[in-house]
């Protein structure tokens, strides 16, 4: 058994590091370890998901949100006994695979803990909606977010979408700055769709696209400039999240976003 760390650049991730690896009795390895503690903030667990998708990750907060992370800074201690001693227990996080096609017919699959945005800031996007084999609509806007139950307090939130139950097998459409006019007409509401969905974007056919088309999977961003088609869907992968002892959906909102009284 090993394990590793990622971190956040602050003296108090480095410090909590310093200090875990004094307690820990397995060895430090960056190859295939078995373990991995993401000490920040949920950028940080998520790049960890990225790095090392199959190991299981222990999230310690220490950045300015830390809606993924079960552990605290007091609970380093809690935290070397339950790798130690085997007393973890696993929480599963969907995660959203995205397979994209050029016209080149260049094919990029990957996945996300948090959401899938395609989107294209200078100019337009106009894109075709197939939920399964049904023709929803044709979008027109700044571009698109699908996002997982666990990422929709993300930037789906900030795009006035709904926070879905993580206990929920489901993935949220929400549009980004859509255009609504007598001319073009988009749903203009995010929609929850099950988990054996499957969402595809098709640049619409007759009509010049966009050179600078960016799709992001998390933090990581692809441009593309002869974009063909990008799907979504779920694919049976999922991250494997440690704690110590359940934090309740309910209680993990109120501590993330709202202030509360006891």
């Amino acid at each position: 058994m090993n394990y590793c760390f990622v971190i956040r650049d602050d003296n108090e991730s480095k410090n909590i590091k310093d200090l875990l690896t004094k307690k820990i009795k397995y060895d430090i390895s960056d190859k295939n370890p078995d373990f991995v503690i993401a000490i920040g903030g949920d950028g940080t667990i998520i790049k960890a998901s990225h790095k090392y998708p199959d190991a299981i990750i222990f999230g310690i907060h220490t950045g300015h949100l830390g809606h993924y992370a079960n552990y605290s800074v007091e609970d380093v201690d809690i935290l070397a006994d339950d790798i130690n001693n085997g007393t973890y227990k696993i929480q599963q996080l969907d995660l959203l695979s995205a397979e994209f096609v050029t016209k080149s017919g260049r094919i990029v699959n990957d996945y996300a803990l948090n959401e899938v945005t395609i989107v294209s800031p200078l100019r337009t996007l106009i894109l075709d909606v197939t939920i399964d084999d049904e023709f929803l609509e044709r979008y027109r806007g700044t571009g698109l977010c699908i996002s997982t139950p666990s990422g929709s307090t993300a930037y789906n939130k900030s795009l006035h979408g709904s926070i879905i139950d993580y206990n929920l097998k489901a993935m949220q459409l929400t549009e980004i700055a859509g255009i609504n006019s007598t001319a073009y007409k988009t749903l203009s509401s995010p929609i929850v769709l099950s988990y054996d969905r499957r969402i595809k974007l098709e640049m619409a056919e007759g009509i010049e696209a966009p050179k600078d088309v960016f799709i992001t999977v998390d933090h990581i961003s692809y441009s593309i400039n002869d974009l063909k088609t990008l799907y979504i869907f779920y694919n049976n992968k999922y991250l494997k999240m440690a704690y110590h002892k359940p934090e309740e959906f309910i209680k993990r909102i109120t501590r993330s976003f709202l202030v509360s009284k006891k």
